[in-house]
């Protein structure tokens, strides 16, 4: 038997919890969790977009323009219009950062006090929150504190901003980044996910419901495979202390409160294909060569699969799914958890 084979059949180990198919929490029954069906399913993409999981479109980047090469004589000229071009898109991607962060605050003035969001409690989703509100907030979290340093970047270099930007790419709000650093960052993502299930599957060939795989073993690994954090640290051997806490913390909160509103508010047919794509790539599906009909089953299968009203049962489910290759997954919702949960 192959390792990958053993990793997805390892579900009867002592250090295992059983939970039944369907669990009797009324998240886990609830129609919309009932009918997100498993990935043969899924033969066409969404007949209409649904406003209450996509997110404004300023919080993506806006379209980029450039000039065509051979509509210039002189390369000059061809330059210095390339240049305009690229200065045109990120001054609208700064553009949609600031317009995001006043929609989420007038939205966050229309939410009673009591129920608005807060750092200090990452997991709380407001009651008034849809998916579209939960992730708007988190994207201008995530802009915002990159903004003032890529706004001095591209008021010292200008046009030349983009030539800086493959090497400096977590300073870059989301909306400011081009379409190749995006895919870049993508690619660079995905293989290094690859590297990080050879080495876990590697160590650990029983899968992760084995005695040796810890919640320590588990968070190394997400933070590795997720591309949460930096590269530098696989080639040094190790990951700084707090890590987990200042990153794996917060994309789990994120995740958990996704997951429940995506179901809540119609599910992911709904979901603009950008988006989709950003839904996968954020719990570790690959999206690189992936058709639509593909992404939205795998993130059907995802949300079927870790559905609990339970949030310690919610996030055990997740941590197999992310210990686990998304081929492997398992088709019912009747599978081993760890004790620990991430």
């Amino acid at each position: 038997m192959s390792s990958r084979a053993a990793w997805r059949l390892c579900g009867r180990s002592q250090n295992t919890r059983r939970w039944p198919l369907l669990a009797t929490t009324p998240f886990a029954q609830s129609p919309a969790v009932l009918r997100i069906p498993s990935r043969p399913i899924h033969n066409d993409g969404p007949k209409s977009l649904n406003p209450l999981v996509n997110p404004p479109d300023v919080t993506r980047p806006p379209p980029l323009t450039l000039p065509r090469r051979r509509d210039f004589e002189s390369s000059i000229k061809y330059y210095f219009e390339l240049g305009k071009g690229y200065l045109k898109f990120y001054k609208g991607g700064i553009k949609n950062v600031w317009t995001s962060r006043r929609l989420l605050r007038e939205k966050l003035q229309r939410t009673p006090v009591d129920d608005r969001p807060s750092i200090l409690r990452p997991h709380y989703v407001p009651k008034t929150f849809s998916r579209a509100d939960w992730v708007l907030l988190w994207r201008v979290r995530h802009d915002m504190i990159r903004l003032p340093l890529f706004g001095l970047m591209l008021i010292v270099i200008g046009e030349f901003t983009v030539l800086v930007v493959a090497y400096v790419d977590s300073v870059v709000p989301y909306p400011c980044r081009i379409p190749t650093q995006i895919f870049t960052a993508l690619e660079k993502a995905e293989q290094r996910r690859k590297a990080a299930f050879d080495e876990l599957e590697a160590r650990h060939p029983h899968g992760v419901l084995s005695p040796r795989v810890t919640q320590a073993v588990a968070r190394s690994h997400v933070l590795k495979s997720l591309h949460l954090s930096g590269a530098i640290w696989d080639r040094l051997g190790f990951l700084p202390p707090g890590m987990w806490q200042a990153k794996g913390r917060y994309r789990m909160a994120y995740l958990e409160g996704d997951d429940r509103n995506i179901v809540e508010d119609g599910g992911p047919m709904g979901l603009h294909y950008e988006e989709l794509r950003i839904a996968c790539a954020e719990r570790g599906i690959d999206t690189l060569g992936k058709s639509e009909t593909e992404l939205r089953g795998w993130l059907g299968d995802w949300l079927r699969l870790t559905a609990s009203d339970d949030i310690n049962e919610r996030r055990r489910r997740m941590a197999v799914l992310f210990l686990t290759r998304p081929e492997n997954w398992p088709q019912h919702r009747d599978f081993g958890v760890p004790e620990w949960q991430l």
